[in-house]
């Protein structure tokens, strides 16, 4: 696989991600006790043998460049190649607001794309796809279909908003939709494409010449249209995209169902991550917990259930946290009552306090809070 080059988009912060979004893209959110949602996509490529992959930065990236910390967990820290952060130094008045789509993402990147890849083939995703793609089978194929470009989508019904492609006779797209919402027509598409770089060099020039900045209602519609062929790869594990607090509560709970679990975390595809080092979980005589997943270095001394714990989570004597995603480092106080909560790293909750949000609705307490 050294003849692919890995593109990863780690650029968005979706308005609904709201206080999760706040100080980090979602590609950095963390999930299930001690990962981040780019994890997934590093740890695929790794897997796959792809030995140089390019993060495209924007805003809120601090946090995200902290946990990739060069690399090394995903044996990308090499002083020629591996790991490539693309922030937006050095751009055009044009690309100081947010990006409005993947390639106005790529063409701020061009130069990169153009001059710094000497691989012939480009991997793209996304870095808040909560899915742990066969990358290798996934290239494999496309090598085997004799397809322009190979997209990955899932025959699962996807939250939000979605691209699909309808399959046709000849084992191609026959047609592709954009932004569809609720079931549908086509396979949803998981937004990881395998291409010719010199394809996507193309795609991206003639959106600039044009003025257009998506990816899929712009650049693949133009080339579809030209007669690219797109085949479709089926990704027949869990797959969601992140882009809402409701979507990362979803995930998150997802993962306390045992089949669920197993799709993502397949023993074949290990997910890596950088390794948070921290002493055993202390239970107290008190506690009980009860279907939940508890990251080392928490204490526990009251009653959890149905939650996701982070590393160095302390959950005082008499209290009880249900229906939780409690982040790192966050304090619980004694008797206090905490039920569909969502808590960012560092948060302080009082003693005999009593919070609850709603399954469709989860209360949110901001990282750093005290309550």
């Amino acid at each position: 696989m050294n003849n692919v080059h890995g593109i990863v988009y780690a650029y968005h912060a979706f308005p609904e991600l709201k206080t999760l979004g706040a100080r980090r893209t979602g590609a950095a959110l963390p999930f299930c006790g001690r990962y981040r949602l780019i994890d997934f996509a590093l740890s695929g490529m790794m897997h796959a043998g792809i030995r140089n992959v390019g993060v495209i930065m924007q805003r809120g990236y601090l946090s995200l460049m902290e946990h990739l910390s060069g690399g090394r967990s995903w044996n990308l820290e090499r002083h020629n190649g591996g790991l490539h952060l693309l922030p937006p130094y050095g751009l055009s008045d044009a690309h100081k607001g947010s990006y409005e789509g993947g390639i106005e993402a790529l063409s701020a990147v061009y130069s990169y794309l153009q001059n710094d890849i000497r691989e012939e083939y480009i991997l793209l995703t996304r870095g808040d796809l909560c899915a742990n793609v066969d990358v290798r089978s996934v290239i494999d194929a496309h090598m085997q279909s004799g397809a322009d470009i190979t997209a990955v989508c899932t025959d699962h019904e996807m939250l939000g908003q979605r691209h699909s492609f309808v399959p046709g006779e000849n084992g191609f797209a026959a047609e592709m939709l954009s932004y569809q919402s609720g079931p549908g027509e086509g396979l949803a598409s998981l937004e990881m494409y395998v291409l010719k770089r010199e394809l996507l060099l193309d795609m991206v020039q003639w959106s600039r010449e044009h003025n257009r900045l998506h990816f899929h209602q712009d650049a693949m519609t133009h080339v579809m249209d030209g007669g690219c062929r797109v085949g479709i790869f089926l990704h027949g594990g869990y797959a969601m995209h992140i882009t809402s607090e409701e979507d990362y509560f979803r995930a998150n709970m997802d993962m306390l169902d045992p089949d669920k679990r197993r799709s993502l975390f397949v023993p074949e595809r290990r997910v890596l991550t950088r390794a948070r080092s921290d002493v055993a979980t202390y239970y107290g005589d008190a506690s009980c917990v009860k279907n939940s997943l508890i990251a080392d270095g928490c204490r526990i001394e009251g009653r959890v259930e149905n939650c996701i714990l982070f590393g160095g989570v302390t959950v005082s004597a008499g209290a009880e946290v249900r229906d939780c995603v409690i982040l790192n480092d966050t304090f619980i106080g004694e008797n206090a009552r905490v039920r569909y909560v969502i808590s960012d790293k560092n948060a302080r909750l009082s003693p005999y306090l009593d919070l609850s949000g709603s399954q469709a609705l989860p209360l949110v307490i901001p990282k750093g809070s005290e309550i």
